[in-house]
């Protein structure tokens, strides 16, 4: 269950990374490239929180934020250029939808991290009652 996670981790930042290097419209715009770099830390910090579930389940949440405010703006950006400029953009770039994919494996990860935490405190509840009813 353990190795799903890693999965999603893994392939948010693989794409995150993508995006840095191969997106030219993140490269272009300093702020974009910015917040793809604080995404990508964020998301390659997680990788390495192996015992810390509960940090990578606040992380994953702050990294979907930044990610959610992220392609908002870059929709704002791209409907406002074709707003005041008139140009019809026809063909977006495909790297625009990089960030909602990661933003699914987030949600993916923390739903996943959510259900290994609560099997891990039930089994902790379960030997601690365990121990009390043989102490009696």
């Amino acid at each position: 269950m353990g190795r799903i996670n890693y999965l999603t981790f893994i392939l948010a930042t693989a794409i995150l990374m993508a995006v840095m290097f191969f997106g030219e419209l993140y490269r272009s715009y300093p702020p974009f490239l910015a917040l793809t770099v604080i995404s990508f830390l964020i998301s390659l910090v997680n990788l390495f929180l192996i015992h810390h579930k509960t940090l990578q389940i606040r992380l994953c949440v702050y990294n979907a934020i930044i990610l959610v405010a992220y392609q908002v703006w870059i929709i704002y950006l791209l409907w406002s250029i074709k707003k005041h400029s008139g140009l019809a953009l026809e063909k977006f770039p495909v790297s625009i939808v990089f960030p909602s994919i990661c933003i699914i494996l987030n949600i993916l990860a923390i739903s996943h991290l959510r259900r290994i935490t609560a099997s891990e405190n039930l089994l902790t509840k379960l030997k601690a009652n365990k121990k009390k009813n043989t102490k009696k």
